[in-house]
This record gives structure tokens, C-alpha cells and sequence, in this order.
């Protein structure tokens, strides 16, 4: 009888990731340890220190190649379609990796600020960047009030998404996503008939 095939790798990175941000979104980043990781990815705790140093950097590699590119703006002419798409993209992006991206923006603990900047610069900063853009386009269009055209505006659906997610533990359907943008933004935008 032979034993299993030692991963090498690709292979072995891949499950090693996999294992991290599975530790991540279950037990969270304080209780999240080097040892759980290699249990999970059915390897050895040296073979994550001889590649890195602590779970920062470990995590820092895994949301580096498991997160989806940062969102990229839809410009489809309309500031409802543009903010829909970019919502339920980013409600799609926290939702990836078993909510690691969320988990990681919770974590409270001062060495988890590499892995938050990081989630953070992939996931919340780009999509409230696009949604400000797509509020200042709306302006020179006629769809929504200059004064209106805010970052704070912008920051509206996703503070909704997350507040969501922290909160209820899960992920808004479509349906909400599009009662968000129907009856919170584009009512705060909207000029006036």
C-alpha cells in the first residue's frame, strides 16, 4: 500500500490559501493560527514558515490570489445601472473567499493591519471611488443634483452591503441591492422634477 502523494507547489500554495481564508472567515483573525492553517491544508507547519514568517504575510498572499481584481468602473451612461453593477460587484468580492475580506476588515487585533489596508485598497476603496465618479458623470448628464455628488453619498450602498454582512452573517440578494439603489441613493440624488 502507498501512501498519498505529497503536494508540492502550486498545488500545495493552493490549499494552503484555501485553508487560511477558510481559517479566517470560521474562527477569525485573532483565534486563526499557522498550526490550524497546515492542519487544514494537510501539510506541515514548517512548510508555511519556510515560505512566511507570520499570518500577515500569509494572508497578505492569499487575498492577493484569491480576491478578484479590483472593480473596474461599467460607465454604461446611467447612474442607476453604473451603481448597481458596481454594488452587486463588491456584494460578489466580499463574498468571495468565505467572507475572509469582511472578516479581515473586522479584525481588531494592532498586527492585523497589513491584511485590513490590503482588503481594504482591493475592496472598499475601489468601489466607492467608482461610485463617486459614476455620481459626478450623473451630474454632467442632468441625473443628479450637483450638490448630491458626494463621497458620502458614494460610501452609502457599500456601509449597507457590509453592515449586512457583520450583522446578519450573510449576503443581500439582488433584489435588495436594487431596492437600495431605487430608494436610498437615487432618491438622495435625483433632482427634483
Amino acid at each position: 500500500m502507498t501512501g498519498a502523494t505529497r503536494r508540492r507547489g502550486a498545488d500545495l500554495e493552493a490549499a494552503i490559501f484555501a485553508a487560511a481564508l477558510g481559517q479566517l472567515g470560521e474562527v477569525g483573525y485573532r483565534r486563526m493560527t499557522m498550526e490550524g492553517v497546515a492542519f487544514e491544508a494537510g501539510t506541515g507547519k514548517a512548510a508555511l514558515y519556510r515560505r512566511w514568517k507570520s499570518k500577515d504575510e500569509l494572508l497578505r498572499d492569499a487575498l492577493l490570489s484569491e480576491l478578484p481584481p479590483p472593480i473596474e468602473p461599467p460607465a454604461t451612461g446611467s447612474v442607476r445601472e453604473d451603481v448597481r453593477r458596481l454594488l452587486r460587484d463588491f456584494r460578489d468580492t466580499i463574498g468571495s473567499c468565505h467572507g475572509a475580506p469582511v472578516r479581515a476588515l473586522q479584525a481588531d487585533d494592532e498586527g492585523a493591519v497589513l491584511v485590513r489596508e490590503l482588503t481594504r485598497n482591493r475592496t472598499v476603496r475601489p468601489v466607492r471611488h467608482h461610485i463617486h465618479d459614476a455620481l459626478k458623470a450623473g451630474v454632467e448628464r442632468g441625473e443628479v443634483r450637483p450638490a448630491a455628488a458626494t463621497q458620502e453619498v458614494a460610501n452609502l450602498g457599500p456601509a449597507l452591503i457590509l453592515y449586512r454582512f457583520v450583522t446578519e452573517g450573510d449576503f443581500m440578494p439582488d433584489e435588495t441591492i436594487d431596492y437600495i439603489v431605487d430608494e436610498i441613493v437615487l432618491r438622495a440624488v435625483t433632482p427634483p422634477p
